[in-house]
């Protein structure tokens, strides 16, 4: 199951108030003041929410802090970013915009539709395993020793 089918589509009248997509991402970033940062949550949540921070993506993906920001950097998870600025001076008393470390929104739809990936590779690792064990044993068994002879305490294999 690929998780690209459930990943959230952003309508073009929503794409200005989302921000702008980085390249080759699903990273949306959008930057401004406090109060618009407040604004901006609420218009994420109620369009593609519920949503979670990505050290709560662990909640629902068994997978590191790390795991989650190379997801998003790979354009395979969904991100929601917001810078909060403000304007400030430096030492010679030029403007400058100072832009704080964003806030960072992933739809829990798609954390949940990513564990049900990784389940799915597991799961199929695990069938795939089972099926070359069973065929080396019974591979091994049947080629070397005679099914006759099993439990027969009168015949010995030799290598």
């Amino acid at each position: 199951m690929k998780s690209d089918t459930f990943i959230v589509e952003i309508p073009d009248t929503l794409k200005p108030q989302v921000g702008e997509a980085d390249p080759e991402t699903r990273i949306f970033r959008r930057e401004g003041s406090n109060d618009e940062c407040g604004d901006w949550f609420q218009l994420i949540d109620e369009h593609f929410g519920p949503l979670i921070s990505p050290g709560g993506v662990g909640v629902y993906v068994p997978v590191s802090r790390a795991g989650v920001h190379k997801r998003l950097k790979a354009g395979k998870l969904t991100g929601f970013f917001f810078h909060v600025t403000s304007e400030g001076k430096n030492i010679f008393g030029r403007k400058r915009k100072i832009k704080e470390q964003p806030y960072i929104w992933i739809p829990v739809s798609e954390c949940k539709a990513w564990a049900q990936e990784l389940e799915a590779r597991s799961d199929r690792a695990k069938a795939v395993q089972e099926a070359q064990g069973d065929e080396r044993d019974e591979r091994g068994d049947y080629i070397n020793r005679d099914p006759k002879d099993k439990g027969n305490r009168d015949v010995k294999y030799v290598n």
